[in-house]
């Protein structure tokens, strides 16, 4: 009886831990997002998705009027973790859609950046990420629009926290 309700905690233990952290991953999902708009630019979406130990970034932009017409296109390319992909159609312009396998991504940093055009300070957010047996490198990069270091160190910190939890490298 004893191992029977240790074994029933243990469970439920896990089950809330689990659960926790899903909450804890939609709300880091959720001001990535937030953050991640630009507000000079509202025909521009930048839209970060984690799941299942994969971060993918969506560049959107929409067609405003007088954009003019395009033809429609899509290419994409998945291979060894890492997946990219291009289209364009009746209502957007350009998307770029990167993801990668936190089990890939060596580091997660973040700079100062600044938009000249504007005169904006903001931080970017750095991927870097290695494929196993690879000397070459890609990074990706995601515009975090504040000025607080504090919030951008937090986001940061929180993004290494679920690599982590995918088991990823270093």
């Amino acid at each position: 009886m004893k191992k029977l309700l240790l074994l029933a905690g243990l469970l439920l233990a896990g089950t809330v831990a689990q659960a926790q952290s899903s909450a804890e991953v939609q709300a880091l999902t959720r001001r990535l997002n937030e953050l991640a708009r630009d507000p000079d630019e509202p025909a521009t979406e930048i839209r970060a998705t984690l799941s299942n130990c994969h971060f993918t970034e969506v560049i959107r932009k929409y067609r405003t009027a007088g954009s003019g017409e395009s033809g429609n296109f899509q290419v994409s390319h998945q291979k060894n973790g890492a997946d990219w992909a291009v289209k364009s159609d009746d209502k957007v312009e350009f998307e770029l859609r990167l993801g990668v396998e936190w089990s890939q991504v060596t580091s997660l940093t973040y700079v100062p950046a600044h938009n000249d055009k504007k005169d904006r300070h903001y931080y970017e957010i750095k991927i870097k990420r290695q494929p196993p047996g690879k000397s070459d490198s890609t990074t990706l990069e995601m515009p975090v629009y504040t000025t607080d270091e504090a919030v951008v160190r937090d986001l940061v910190q929180r993004l290494e926290k679920v690599r982590r939890s995918c088991g990823a490298k270093g």
